[in-house]
């Protein structure tokens, strides 16, 4: 289904029925990312998740993007789908916006999920991302979906004879480049760290034990700034934990949900 915002057309599915999750993607992903942990939670949970503006399904209008612009269209789709309390969970780029979105716009939020959290790119990773961004508008998406398809996953999936990293890069050949480029950007520009401190909802972290691209120096700088955040780490996964162990995954959601909802009922 289609939700319209002041700012374009957000493309959603939504189902089940019980309390509210909203699940935001990353960079170079759909709302597809969260099919399998969607299925699971669907039986106990109303499930959203969404195609951020410029991604998959959503309109794409001006590339520009902006945290603090997707937080609020974040904030219109929720209103338009009548959700007055939920649990936020992010991951990677989705986990900065979702920092932003609790520190904006408090009252709705029942607790915080960050799938391999960013508070803010490092310089290092800040050259990775300029030299991509000049790389996607020259050559398009194939000459960078390879590299981001081995920092996304671990070896052993790589290597097996698993789906995954196949459906991965054909994800991120299907994103638009000029679209793309322009969430590099945001992530250039964006930052969490001014959000961190008015952050008041029950966080929980949840890091790939070979994540390589968000490495645990990210989850401990969110520690230090939120003291009510729970921390765990999922093994055998890299970035993109939600694909490799969903399971996994959804027993840390599932035991994080029972005490965000009990404690906002």
């Amino acid at each position: 289904m289609y939700v319209e915002t002041s700012e374009g057309r957000i493309y959603c599915d939504v189902e089940g029925e019980g309390p509210a999750i909203v699940c935001v993607h990353g960079l170079g992903a759909t709302g597809n990312v969260w099919h399998g942990v969607r299925n699971i939670l669907k039986k106990q949970f109303r499930v959203v998740v969404f195609d951020l503006p410029g991604s998959g399904r959503s309109e794409k209008r001006e590339p520009r993007y902006t945290f603090t612009g997707w937080a609020g269209q974040l904030f219109e789709l929720v209103q338009r789908l009548q959700l007055p309390r939920f649990v936020l969970i992010g991951h990677s780029m989705g986990t900065l916006l979702a920092q932003i979105f609790a520190a904006r716009y408090p009252e709705p939020l029942a607790g915080l999920v960050l799938c391999g959290p960013i508070v803010e790119l490092p310089e290092t990773r800040k050259q990775i991302f300029q030299q991509r961004i000049e790389t996607v508008l020259r050559e398009g998406m194939l000459a960078v979906a390879d590299s981001v398809v081995a920092g996304a996953l671990t070896s052993a999936t790589r290597e097996s004879a698993s789906p995954l990293p196949g459906l991965v890069r054909e994800m991120l050949l299907a994103s638009d480049p000029i679209h793309y480029a322009a969430q590099c950007r945001a992530l250039l520009e964006g930052s969490a760290r001014d959000a961190l401190p008015h952050i008041r909802c029950p966080v929980l972290i949840l890091e790939g034990d070979q994540d390589t691209v968000t490495p645990l120096s990210n989850c401990q700088q969110i520690i230090s700034a939120l003291p009510q955040a729970q921390f765990r780490v999922i093994p055998a996964t890299g970035h993109w934990t939600m694909l490799e162990q969903p399971h996994l995954v959804v027993a840390a959601i599932q035991e994080f949900l029972a005490h965000c909802f009990a404690s906002s009922s």
